[in-house]
């Protein structure tokens, strides 16, 4: 969407960082990464990234889940949406997607991809808030839960 000409309101734009991450499912595993690049780092986290400036954000997470775990994840859906403030005029939307796969697959970083941390299948019973930071344990609570909600 482009702005028109002599658009009122400029003063209400503001920057936002567009992110995304998928939290994959086997039976009563999820697919877990525990990323050497984030700033939340040594915590555990689920396989996403950024979201390009041309790209949707169903297609930014099933690129970035292919990207990071070689997975292609099939129909992904929006199962929670963190939104918070990171400086003046700046924001962070993290868009939390979910999906099932029919069989447990060996992950790898895409060839030609950055390696940017490994991924493994935990049970999902044993994935201990300590080992997550607060946005991620928070949308793994909503989503053992079946809530689906933002998050601020």
């Amino acid at each position: 969407m482009r702005l028109k000409k002599g658009m009122k309101h400029l003063d209400r734009l503001y920057q936002c960082e567009l992110t995304n991450f998928c939290l994959i499912r086997y039976q009563h595993q999820l697919l877990m990464m525990a990323k050497n690049d984030s700033e939340f780092e040594p915590s555990l986290t689920f396989p996403g990234g950024h979201v390009e400036p041309d790209e949707s954000l169903t297609a930014s997470v099933v690129r970035e889940v292919k990207e990071e775990t070689s997975l292609d994840v099939n129909d992904p859906q929006l199962c929670s949406i963190v939104n918070f403030v990171t400086g003046p005029k700046t924001r962070e939307f993290i868009f939390a997607y979910a999906t099932t796969v029919s069989q447990k697959m060996t992950t790898q970083p895409q060839v030609g991809t950055k390696d940017e941390g490994r991924t493994f299948w935990i049970d999902i019973d044993q994935i201990k808030p300590s080992q997550l930071n607060t946005v991620v344990a928070d949308v793994l609570q909503d989503y053992r839960s079946g809530i689906v909600r933002e998050h601020d």
